[in-house]
Order: C-alpha cells, then sequence, then structure tokens
C-alpha cells in the first residue's frame, strides 16, 4: 500500500463562497470543490479554516448557520479521506478527474463533475471562452484578475481578425495577431505573454467535441527578440533612508504609505497579505500565516525595522481585526510614488525593450515607476547582499524552488558588489604588510605609539 500525501484547506473565495482546496502528488494535482455553502469574511476562523462557531452568514436571501457550514466542510473532507484510502490500497494515485468524480459520487453531486460540452452546435469564440473561463473557476479556483487576463488575450484575436471563431483559427491567425500586437506598439515580452494566454486557451479548445485546432496553431511561436524587464527594487541604504524619512508637516497621507510600504520591504509580505494581516498572526516576534495568493504557509521573523512600524500602529486596528487600514493596491501605489518623490528617491532606471525587430530604451527615476511588489523584491535583495543564505530567504517569501526565485535573485547585484570589494580589501591587506616589511624601527614604534593613543 502506498501512502498518498496530501493537504485539505477549506477557505472563502472572493464571493463569499466556501470551497474546499485538495492537493497531492507533491502539490502537482489539485482540485477545489465548491461546497454550496457562504460565508462572511469578519466571521471565518482563518486559522482553523472554519466558520467562526455560533454565528449567522447573510447571503442575499438565505441565511447559513455556522454548524452547517462546518458540517459541509467535514463532509467533503470524510470523502476526499475516503478516496484517498481507496486508491492507497490499489497503490495507485488519483487524477483529478478521477478524484473530483469520485468525491462528487459519494457525496451525491455528480451534477458538478468536470465540465464537458459536445458541440451539436457551433459555438462562437466567445461562448467558448465563458465555457473556458467556467471551468477554470470551478477546477482551478481562478479569481477575476486571472480571468482578466484570458479576456484580454480574447479581445486582442477579435481585434486582429474580426471574423475569427472556434473553426477558422490557422497559422495565418496566428501571425496577423502578431502583426497586430507590433503594429500597436506592443513590447515584445507583453506580446510573447498574451500569445502563451491565448494558446492556453486553444489547447483546452482542442480537447472539446467538435473542434480541431491545428497543431501548428498550439506550436506557434513568435520568434520576437526579448529583454528581460529591469527589476527595480531599493538597495539597503536607500531603504533606511526612506524608512526614516520625515515628510513636510509629517503629511499623514505620505508616512502610512511609506510605512506600509517599508513594511512589506522588511517582511517580504505581499500587498494581498499586508491587507489581510492580523493580530493573530503575529506570534512570538514572527508572522505565521496562509498566503492568499498561493495559499502556503509562511514563517517570517519581525526585524527591529518591522516592529517598529507594528508598535507605531498599535492600537489603531480596523473594525474587522486587521493591523493597517490599507488602501486599494492602486491607491497604496500612487501614494508610494509621491512618498518617494519627496524623498529623493530619483535613482535612474534604464529599461530596454523591443517592439518587432526596433529596439528601444526609456529611462525613468525610480519613484515614477515604485509599486508594492518592489517591497517585496527589496527584501529579497538586501537579504542576499547581507549574506542570508537563499533557503532562509525563501522560507520567508515563500518560494518553493530556484527557478521561481530566480527573478528575485537576479536582482542582488548589491551581493556581488560586496563579495568583489574582497578583492580592493585584500590590495589594501598587501600594501600594508608590504609598508611594514619595508618601515625602520623608528617608524613601527612612532606607528605603534600612534594606535596606543587612538585606542586609549
Amino acid at each position: 500500500m502506498i501512502q498518498i500525501k496530501y493537504t485539505i484547506r477549506p477557505f472563502i473565495k472572493a464571493n463569499g463562497q466556501v470551497a474546499v482546496r485538495v492537493r497531492w502528488n507533491n502539490n502537482t494535482s489539485e482540485v477545489t470543490f465548491i461546497t454550496g455553502m457562504y460565508a462572511e469574511r469578519d466571521k471565518w476562523d482563518d486559522d482553523g479554516h472554519r466558520a467562526v462557531k455560533n454565528t449567522t452568514h447573510k447571503f442575499e436571501k438565505r441565511e447559513y448557520r455556522s454548524y452547517e457550514i462546518n458540517d459541509r466542510i467535514a463532509d467533503f473532507r470524510e470523502a476526499i479521506e475516503e478516496v484517498m484510502s481507496r486508491y492507497s490500497l490499489k497503490n495507485s494515485i488519483p487524477t483529478n478527474l478521477e478524484l473530483k468524480e469520485t468525491v462528487n459520487n459519494i457525496l451525491g453531486r455528480n451534477e458538478e463533475k468536470t465540465i464537458k460540452v459536445k458541440h451539436s452546435v457551433k459555438k462562437t469564440l466567445k461562448q467558448m471562452l465563458d465555457e473556458f473561463l467556467q471551468a477554470g473557476r470551478l477546477e482551478k479556483n481562478w479569481d477575476d484578475d486571472c480571468c482578466e487576463k484570458y479576456v484580454q488575450a480574447y479581445q486582442h484575436i477579435t481585434k486582429s481578425n474580426p471574423k475569427v471563431t472556434p473553426y477558422n483559427i490557422t497559422i495565418e491567425t496566428m501571425l496577423a495577431l502578431k502583426a497586430w500586437y507590433i503594429e500597436n506598439e506592443y513590447k515584445n515580452r507583453t506580446i510573447n505573454k498574451q500569445v502563451a494566454m491565448l494558446k492556453c486557451f486553444l489547447r483546452w479548445m482542442s480537447q472539446q467535441d467538435g473542434i480541431s485546432i491545428p497543431e501548428a496553431v498550439l506550436r506557434f511561436n513568435t520568434n520576437l527578440k526579448v529583454m528581460a524587464k529591469t527589476v527595480t527594487f531599493l538597495h539597503f541604504d536607500e531603504l533606511t533612508h526612506f524608512a526614516n524619512f520625515r515628510f513636510k508637516n509629517n503629511d499623514p497621507r505620505l508616512t502610512r504609505a511609506r510605512d506600509l510600504w517599508c513594511f512589506m520591504a522588511f517582511t517580504s509580505l505581499r500587498y494581498s497579505d499586508l491587507a489581510n494581516l492580523r493580530t493573530a498572526h503575529i506570534v512570538d516576534n514572527r508572522i505565521e500565516m496562509m498566503t492568499q495568493k498561493t495559499s502556503d504557509r509562511i514563517s517570517i521573523p519581525l526585524t527591529d525595522g518591522a516592529l517598529t512600524i507594528l508598535e507605531k500602529y498599535r492600537g489603531q486596528e480596523t473594525k474587522d481585526g486587521h493591523i493597517f487600514d490599507v488602501p486599494t493596491n492602486q491607491k497604496l501605489n500612487d501614494n508610494v510614488k509621491d512618498a518617494a518623490l519627496e524623498a529623493g528617491l530619483d535613482r535612474l532606471i534604464i529599461d530596454t525593450y523591443f517592439i518587432g525587430t526596433k529596439r528601444y530604451e526609456i529611462q525613468h527615476k525610480f519613484h515614477e515607476i515604485i509599486s508594492c511588489h518592489d517591497a517585496r523584491r527589496t527584501f529579497v535583495s538586501c537579504s542576499l547582499a547581507m549574506g542570508i543564505p537563499a533557503q532562509v530567504v525563501m522560507k520567508a517569501t515563500g518560494h518553493k524552488g530556484y527557478n521561481t526565485m530566480k527573478p528575485y535573485i537576479d536582482t542582488a547585484t548589491e551581493t556581488q558588489t560586496i563579495e568583489m570589494e574582497k578583492w580592493n580589501r585584500s590590495r589594501f591587506k598587501s600594501e600594508i604588510i608590504m609598508l611594514l616589511d619595508k618601515a625602520t624601527e623608528d617608524q613601527m614604534k612612532s606607528t605603534l605609539a600612534h594606535l596606543k593613543s587612538i585606542m586609549e
């Protein structure tokens, strides 16, 4: 009998739906079940992953009692555990579809099987997109931001070819799309990202009955030259300057924006986790929480800089228990830009990119482009520059491997500078030794007397 390692995590979706996510097979397999229950955010126990005891949750015209929600979660847990036990006894590991179907059978939810539609009637590309996004929301827990990226890819291909359908997509369609992107001055790196999103949608369509997408389309490569986007972050001395800067008239808007940004830089938190941070997440001067984006558990020791900011905002928790009153991501980005401008963060950043075959360079001052995500890059870069091992940094950031962390590691040019400085230190040491070797007895006595006077 094999031992299947799996994790089960109940959570609330953005629309209030209670869902249960199960991951197994070294987290390479994942299925999300919608329980049919709804819960209110402020009556949900993030640590216990359940509705708070003795609470009532209102959604539209219905009410959901906490015991109903928690019993439903328990039903899913038991069904998932039963399926995993069955497969363990058979010495096999279930596929996503097998787990989903078997759990739904146990719970009598056959109607929630994986979406698979036979196309007796030809459908439009928009209808296929809607089905694709519905499947993504159901099976992969896609949020609105994720879905919007696919909507953009759909909009672009229809603009480049208004007559496109699921049944007439050819390699010429893709070439016309590429030309449309270049004509409209999209950067090559953006084009490649958008084409990748579109191909994901096309691969899904090719698996549906009645639709055949040419293999050449699914393998399509733009062959466009791409320069990696310049990764922006603050050096340690810039971070220290920014964290301690006093704004004119102690402007509360700029001060708060700076504090929130620096707290992310001191802890590596994403914006979504900063906004969700509660007092209960602070345990023994560490942040212990499940990330909003990846559902990974992180453990981050609080540095003096982070503790100073926490102390500053003690007693200012929001009504729903959050440590910081965090504005929208866009608003915070705008305020941080204003704060960085007044603080004089004007280091020049040069971004090199291609549009088609043409090479461009654009120059910005740091305060013009600073954003919340730069804080996370700053944490990684400064940590590595100080000599903190990458595996320690990864435990704080939640990165699972070096490949996912590589874009951040590449930012740590300070590390190289510090290490290369050893050349200079070695040269000075050699020069001192040579001078001492050539010194006379009187010169040595004079030098020693001078050192003694300094130390007294």
